[in-house]
């Protein structure tokens, strides 16, 4: 293993050159990938990670060197940092002294792989990059197959997301697509297409979210697009007793997704039963 690098100064161009991952994302083919968790599940799904940064004054334990180890292992180049050269290229507030720089990685719908009775969400064309993480880890969470980004309007690796989803991105397959190549797809893999719209007569805790089923939600402003509703098998709301007209489309997702997680955890059940 090569020998590691010390930096004390926050203006080392090596940590301007992390800096501008913000930014440059695309140009670099990179991003970094911040936090204990992140860097963790990154090395379990065995995606590339170009350069680890390591902060031991203000790690909060024995782990975050392990990880620099293993990384070390795997190719990467480990950098040790001063306390505040690292907060010169954290977003964190309190950052537990690790990060990363990961290669990004392209998934297209032909690389999904779906097990039986799949579950797939579609999140059309979201624009805050908050919203697309939280959205990839309430989907982990759900036992989804797989998200689609259709007409994707932020970048999948923005720091925000990448953040929002807490490692996730990083175990759920994301593919990005276009929404006439998402439907194609879609139809193409025998999936039923449920599109989450407020003005849908059929409530979801009615809906049958069991067997191949793609659930659909669309932009923060405007929901779906008309091309979804016309590919709808079937349009379904959220029930509010409340006097709220409308949910943040992260929240939507996770009240969906959950639905029809408790539906087919209910069928196997039954099945298990008998």
């Amino acid at each position: 293993m090569a020998r590691r690098i010390f930096i004390t100064s926050s203006s080392n161009p090596r940590l301007k050159g992390v800096r501008s991952l913000r930014r440059c994302r695309r140009r670099d083919d990179a991003f970094l990938a911040e936090g204990y968790r992140q860097v963790a599940c990154a090395l379990e799904a065995g995606v590339r990670i170009r350069e680890l940064y390591l902060a031991e004054a203000l790690c909060l334990g024995a782990y975050e060197s392990d990880l620099a180890l293993r990384a070390e292992r795997n190719g990467a180049a480990v950098v040790e940092l001063s306390a505040t050269a690292f907060q010169s290229i954290s977003s964190h507030i309190r950052p537990d002294g690790i990060a990363a720089v990961v290669e990004r990685w392209t998934t297209g719908l032909d690389d999904l792989r779906l097990g039986l009775d799949p579950l797939v969400l579609v999140a059309e064309a979201v624009e805050r990059p908050g919203n697309l993480g939280t959205i990839v880890r309430s989907a982990c969470g759900a036992g989804v197959d797989a998200l689609v980004v259709a007409d994707g309007r932020t970048d999948l690796f923005h720091p925000e997301t990448v953040r929002g989803s807490v490692g996730t991105l990083f175990r759920l397959q994301v593919a990005e697509s276009t929404t006439d190549a998402a439907v194609h797809w879609l139809r193409e893999s025998a999936l039923r297409i449920v599109v989450a719209a407020p003005e849908a007569g059929r409530s979801c805790w009615d809906a049958d979210l069991r067997g191949g089923t793609a659930v659909v939600v669309g932009n923060e402003r405007y929901g779906v697009s008309p091309a979804w509703l016309g590919a709808a098998d079937e349009t379904i709301r959220i029930p509010m007793p409340g006097p709220a007209d409308s949910l943040n489309v992260a929240v939507a997702s996770g009240i969906v997704l959950f639905e029809a997680a408790r539906q087919r955890a209910h069928t196997e059940s039954l099945q298990g039963s008998s």
